[in-house]
């Protein structure tokens, strides 16, 4: 008895993409393939009787599996004698077929009959006649297999019990051949053909905690033969039903395949009979070739001492050859378990299941070890390249680095997002900057760790026609040592403020702006391009705060100067939208995006509203630059006003016709009415005047 599944944890990682790690090629790997593949490393498997699973006894198997009527008579049945279990089975079974005979007995049997796993344990198994079992309603594989050939010959259908050896529990860990046979099970005779049942691992299995997990495994009614070889040897040759029968060498030597492997239609390429792997040569990993169909999955784990390797293993898919090339690669001496699991469908649904097992045994290290990243199933759908780093899953910040970048190649439809968390699986707030390099057609992926510690860079990606569902790809480990303080944080920035060629020049490397505890205000100043204009806004609790922001060019600095307003404490935000002045069909679109945290407001103030003409025409505010006068007062009016033919003010509604303005500045002052101030400016052949600044008044 030994386990047939084992669950698969959170550190399994799904990976199914090529990273060309430690130099190879797949020119490399398609040698590989020709000399592991060769005939003379196959062991033909063909079964005796070809004509035993034909077409009408697998469909009246599945039909029988499939019967709702019998499973609930079966599972409603509660008899309190074996003579009664008889009774109900022979009356069940009157008219029926021998196979829905068979699955009458075997769901019973693996229904209501658990593993005795401390007679297992003890070696002491006691008395296993079907009696006892049944009173017991538990027992080890003899039991189970002197119970159905009981039940069988009440229904006087001919059954065999098979003894032999089985690749269960702790079965790896067998140094030597067995000497003794160790499990039994059944063989029986329908319509002049005889097929395999195994109602013991068809009841369960034995989890690595030596727990029986009563779980029902259908695949071991009437398994194939040419499958059922690869974990049963019966001690008889005649019983393997095959036209050749394996030796025990052979059969040792086999790897350790599960039912899942078989349900899904899996083919091992390489190695096709050998249990025990080593490093290909010159390498730094091992190398196991599959071909899955396209609607399986797989996933993939290098463990040592039960200990998941991190950035042990991944998978590739080789869409040239069809064959998914799985990679593990060993951190130091020892002997590894690799671990392969699947499961069908697209979904993220459903688990994943164990399909195959090796033994890595590393005797001495290559010079040069690598690792993987952690990669998801769409890494390989999306025709992703990860181009630096190469051979490592881990990345080391120390001597004062600040941040890591991530390089990734991806067609042109595709785009990236990034994610940082701690160990703690707690976002990183501004720890990711994702981009698009057109210059360079790569992808920047930069992660700024906020602290010492272990990192994990989350890289997600979706296709630019999808909804915007981002689905994980790949992962690094950050390792951060030395962090300088403060750390660098970034602005969530649009694919936009990169292709317009923006740079912020203040703050530096911060997610969040300034604030001064006496301000009424604060400051962001960006570089751009002189075809571009900026305008921003600022929100509180994601409402737009009115006149809380100003957009303006600093002529001197040659800067966009963004300003923002507060009307109380807390988190606000800050955002700055951008365009092409010359592309007049496009609207502003959003470009970057700033926290702001607002503990201390001595004197909220409002900007002065301004025009689309102010920003195109690249104007500044000197003073005032609080939007709201007092009536009566003598206010100063300071700005730039780049290439305008005239500018004119109405205070009461009266025009101040070009006064004061002198050189692209308007400089004057003026005594504030009761109603708004407005300035306006007429530019080249226009006759008539924009507005660009307008004051309220109180």
């Amino acid at each position: 008895m030994g386990c047939k599944y084992s669950k698969v944890s959170a550190a399994h990682r799904s990976i199914e993409r090529r990273l060309n790690y430690d130099g190879g090629d797949d020119d490399d790997d398609d040698a590989i393939i020709l000399n592991l593949t060769s005939e003379e490393n196959h062991i033909p498997i063909h079964v005796a009787d070809p004509l035993a699973f034909n077409n009408s006894f697998v469909q009246q198997r599945q039909q029988a599996i499939d019967n709702r009527s019998y499973q609930s008579a079966i599972e409603s049945c509660q008899p309190t004698s074996l003579q009664q279990l008889t009774d109900i089975i022979q009356a069940f079974s009157k008219g029926k077929s021998i196979v829905d005979s068979h699955w009458i007995i075997f769901y019973w049997i693996v229904r209501n009959i658990q593993y005795d796993t401390g007679a297992y344990i003890s070696g002491k198994c006691g008395d296993q006649s079907p009696e006892v079992v049944f009173r017991k309603r538990k027992g080890v594989s003899v039991g189970y297999a002197n119970l159905y050939k009981y039940l069988c010959d009440r229904l006087e259908i001919s059954c065999q019990i098979i003894s032999g050896y089985a690749k269960g529990y702790e079965f790896e860990n067998r140094i030597d051949a067995p000497t003794e046979t160790d499990h039994t099970w059944n063989a029986v005779e329908i319509d002049q053909h005889w097929y395999l049942i195994e109602s013991t691992w068809g009841a369960g299995y034995l989890n690595e905690q030596s727990i029986f997990q009563h779980e029902p495994n259908l695949y071991y009614f009437f398994p194939r033969p040419n499958e059922m070889i690869c974990h049963h040897l019966p001690d008889d040759n005649k019983w393997q039903l095959l036209q050749t029968p394996i030796k025990m060498a052979q059969y040792l030597e086999m790897p350790h395949f599960h039912p899942l492997y078989f349900d899904l239609n899996i083919e091992l390429v390489s190695p096709r009979n050998q249990f025990h792997l080593d490093l290909v040569p010159g390498k730094s990993y091992a190398l196991v070739f599959l071909k899955v169909p396209s609607d399986v999955h797989l996933m993939a784990d290098l463990k040592l001492n039960d200990q998941v390797i991190d950035g042990g293993s991944y998978i590739t898919f080789d869409k040239r050859q069809q064959i998914s090339r799985c990679y593990f690669a060993p951190i130091k001496t020892g002997k590894y378990r690799i671990y392969l699991y699947g499961k069908r469908g697209n979904s993220t649904a459903g688990e994943y299941r164990s399909i195959l097992d090796f033994v890595l045994d590393v005797k001495q290290m290559p010079k040069n070890s690598i690792s993987f990243p952690k990669v998801w199933k769409n890494f390989s759908e999306f025709d992703l390249e990860v181009i630096s780093p190469r051979n490592t899953y881990l990345i080391e910040l120390d001597n004062g680095d600040k941040h890591s970048e991530i390089l990734i190649k991806s067609p042109t439809n595709v785009e990236l997002r990034g994610y940082l968390q701690n160990e703690r699986k707690q976002e990183v707030m501004g720890g990711q900057q994702v981009y698009y390099d057109r210059q360079k057609n790569i992808w920047r992926c930069k992660f700024a760790p906020d602290r010492h510690g272990l990192f994990e860079a989350l890289i997600m990606a979706k296709k630019n026609t999808d909804p915007d569902t981002y689905t994980s790809v790949v992962a690094f480990k950050i390792e951060a040592k030395f962090i300088p303080s403060p750390p660098i944080s970034y602005p969530f920035t649009w694919q936009l403020f990169h292709d317009l060629d923006l740079k912020i020049e203040a703050p530096r490397n911060r997610s969040s702006a300034i604030w001064s505890g006496n301000a009424s205000y604060t400051e962001i100043l960006i570089q751009a391009p002189d075809v571009i204009q900026l305008s921003c806004n600022i929100k509180y609790d994601n409402v737009e705060i009115e006149n809380g922001s100003l957009a303006q060019f600093n002529n001197e600095k040659k800067l966009w100067q963004l300003l923002f307003a507060p009307e109380r404490t807390g988190r606000h935000e800050l955002n700055v939208y951008a365009r092409k002045i010359n592309d007049k069909e496009s609207s502003l679109n959003a470009v970057v995006k700033f926290d702001l945290d607002v503990r201390k407001l001595q004197r909220p103030m409002k900007f002065p509203m301004t025009y689309n003409k102010f920003q195109i025409e690249k104007c500044q505010i000197y003073t005032p630059i609080d939007g709201i006068l007092k009536q009566g007062s003598i206010v100063p009016i300071h700005c730039a006003i780049p290439g305008a033919k005239s500018v004119n003010l109405t205070v009461d509604s009266q025009l101040l016709n070009n006064e004061g303005y002198r050189g692209s500045i308007l400089k004057r002052q003026i005594q504030v009415g009761s109603k708004d101030v407005v300035i306006y400016a007429k530019y080249g052949k226009n006759s008539s005047f924009d507005s660009l600044i307008k004051y309220t008044v109180r």
